[in-house]
């Protein structure tokens, strides 16, 4: 989701749920200690074959290959890569190579089984060091929204998105000082009709909105002030408003829409404030400048996950709060191959992975959802 470079460089730059929540709960059984290839970083190389994951895909085929189109894309471009990735073997030249690679095998296998051999025996296979080093990852979901609005302010919509300001700098003004002293008059590019939906969109950093004349203007992320975010979601949870385990987008709406005098108290609590920009296409673009694919692209932190890279996500539908999220039986729901195409302010540490739903209700209502742990590995041919 980083501040983005582009349409969907959005605070996301979270995801869907990560305005909700940042949590975690306890384990009964002993779990894997992970050390990671280089200080600083979030992976850790599995030597023992035996110790790999079932490598199956549980998505569709087709949007997997133009996924990893778009990152061979950026990986054939990208002019400055992080070194710390390059030096155990994630250069942009042998990530290409990789992709190229497997976009062949893939292609060919069969069956899942032929599958499973073909990545086993031709990749090498490195594990997210996760939480604690314990390998765990806590998975949520992010979205394109769609919302009605308008260009000019009229009695149904009200609730401002603004362009940067001429005298942006950073840091700028916080969301109560940017509010309460109306900051940004004469900056707005859109109306909506919510104040909460003004603010999904900023928390997913690019939106649709649809005009009462039925055209939809596409707007982006543009920047935002520089502070730190805070989870609205992780504030209902602390003041005993939501239960922990509860906590899903729809959960959250549902709150403020029967709450709606408490929004502008916990709004006012997160300081960072987002910027937008009109933008020409109607597909979001992760952070490293190319589409992002509904369940084929990811957010992760870039600092310790190697951008464009091709990943391996294993997942459960255990919620924070519940019981042991990690054992020695671990069941994987969902199973899918992704490439790390996005990153986002509140996704932050090698414990966190946002995957992206896709574009409009239902993509932000299954993304909403999402709010669970997993695995996620990433893969290097030999």
């Amino acid at each position: 989701m980083k501040s983005r470079k582009n349409s969907f460089n959005r605070l996301l730059v979270v995801s869907v749920l990560f305005i909700i929540l940042q949590a975690g709960c306890s384990s009964a059984v002993k779990k894997p200690h992970l050390l990671p290839m280089k200080p600083g970083l979030g992976l850790s190389e599995i030597s023992n074959p035996e110790q790999f994951p079932e490598f199956r895909d549980d998505y569709d085929k087709e949007l997997l290959l133009q996924s990893i189109d778009n990152s061979i894309e950026y990986l054939k471009k990208t002019k400055s890569y992080p070194k710390a990735f390059s030096s155990i073997g994630f250069t942009p030249e042998k990530q290409k190579e990789t992709l190229e690679f497997f976009r062949e095998g893939y292609i060919r296998c069969k069956n899942a089984k032929e599958l499973n051999d073909f990545v086993s025996n031709n990749f090498r296979v490195f594990q997210a060091i996760g939480k604690m080093y314990e390998g765990e990852v806590h998975f949520t979901g992010y979205g394109t929204p769609i919302y009605d609005g308008s260009l000019t302010p009229t009695a149904t919509f009200r609730y401002p998105l603004y362009d940067k300001p001429t005298d942006f700098k950073k840091p700028y003004f916080t969301r109560r000082e940017i509010e309460e002293r109306n900051l940004l008059k004469g900056t707005e590019i859109a109306y909506l009709k919510s104040k909460l939906e003004a603010y999904l969109i900023h928390v997913q950093g690019s939106g649709q909105i649809r005009l009462p004349s039925g055209k939809k203007v596409y707007v982006g992320y543009a920047g935002n002030s520089g502070h730190s975010y805070t989870s609205i979601g992780r504030l209902l949870v602390l003041d005993g408003k939501v239960q922990e385990e509860e906590l899903t987008l729809p959960v959250l709406i549902e709150y403020f829409d029967q709450h709606p005098d408490e929004l502008d108290h916990y709004l006012r609590q997160n300081d960072r404030y987002i910027f937008f920009k009109k933008v020409p296409h109607a597909v979001p673009h992760g952070s490293i400048g190319v589409p992002v694919t509904s369940m084929r692209s990811i957010a992760t932190d870039k600092k310790v996950f190697p951008p464009g890279g091709l990943a391996f996500a294993t997942i459960g539908t255990q919620r924070p709060g519940g019981a042991s999220r990690s054992n020695e039986k671990w069941h994987a729901e969902k199973s899918f191959f992704v490439l790390d195409q996005d990153t986002g302010s509140a996704i932050k540490t090698p414990a966190r992975a946002d995957v992206f739903f896709g574009i409009g209700d239902r993509a932000m209502y299954k993304a909403g959802n999402l709010n669970t742990y997993g695995r996620l590995y990433y893969l290097l041919k030999k």
